[in-house]
């Protein structure tokens, strides 16, 4: 190696190795938090084996699922590979969430472009805008959230549902801190008990200690193929969180009176 590169790439190591400790204390913490898991759970050869059919009594398929809630710190979590990425699987989430009528309010400005189409912006018969549900969105301010004009517009208490997406997608703007999403979950809870605190977690998870449901979000969603996949799932998502709003996207997944009870995860 040339010289002077070397010697640029050990000053950039020692520069950087208070932040490289951060995340080498976070990357211990969270394995033991999924080693915990997996030994509460007993997980053991027989999680793994396949079934068929319908799937109902899938011993893999709901261990599997409290595996999730335990480490995601969730009351219930659906988990599946019939998701096809982070996308379907917050449209599933959305679309249960969500009835005629009803608002959609982005606090980090506008959602990825994949959910052009699922919310409404172009000229979509399957989208959330041809139901009547309604989108509105504030945008960030120096890349943070707009506290004081989201507090004054949930208060009004006709919003039912509040996204935030915590990377930064295809957005020129830094990823969203834990920090910052505790401190505006806070603020909105001190005007608006009610609504729906939905966090797109795709590329968030293991970045912290926490994630978003231990600083008061109500339900999150990512994908499988992100940094819960380990980058070996070639599929699938999550939805984790408060128990009945888990079940409302389980019936949405499959059908109504259904809930979590049906499709095989690693069988047909």
């Amino acid at each position: 190696m040339n010289q002077q590169l070397e010697k640029m790439v050990l000053e950039a190591e020692e520069n950087l190795k208070s932040e490289l400790a951060k995340v080498d204390l976070a990357c211990m913490r969270n394995s033991q938090k999924v080693l915990a898991a997996f030994q509460k759970n007993k997980i053991s050869e027989v999680h793994f084996g396949s079934t068929t059919g319908y799937g109902y009594d899938d011993l893999g398929r709901d261990t599997i699922e409290k595996v999730f809630a335990d480490v995601l710190g969730a009351e219930d979590a659906l988990v599946r590979t019939q998701f096809i990425s982070g996308t379907h699987a917050i449209t599933v989430l959305l679309f249960a969430m969500l009835r005629p009528g009803d608002t959609m309010l982005s606090i980090c400005g506008k959602p990825y472009d994949t959910l052009d189409s699922v919310i409404g912006f172009d000229d979509n018969p399957s989208s959330l805008k041809s139901y009547q549900i309604h989108y509105e969105q504030i945008d960030l301010v120096s890349n943070d959230f707009d506290i004081p004009q989201i507090v004054e517009r949930v208060a009004q208490k006709n919003v039912k549902l509040i996204e935030i997406q915590r990377s930064r997608g295809y957005a020129l703007r830094e990823s969203l801190t834990i920090e910052k999403i505790e401190k505006v979950i806070k603020a909105i809870r001190k005007v608006n008990q009610e609504v729906i605190i939905m966090v797109d977690n795709c590329y968030g998870e293991f970045v912290d200690e926490k994630e978003p449901l231990a600083v008061g979000a109500d339900i999150m969603v990512g994908s499988l193929i992100k940094n819960l996949g380990g980058g070996l799932a070639p599929n699938g998502a999550y939805i984790a969180g408060k128990k009945d709003l888990v079940n409302l996207a389980a019936e949405r997944l499959t059908s109504p009176g259904q809930r979590k009870g049906s499709w095989t995860n690693f069988g047909n």
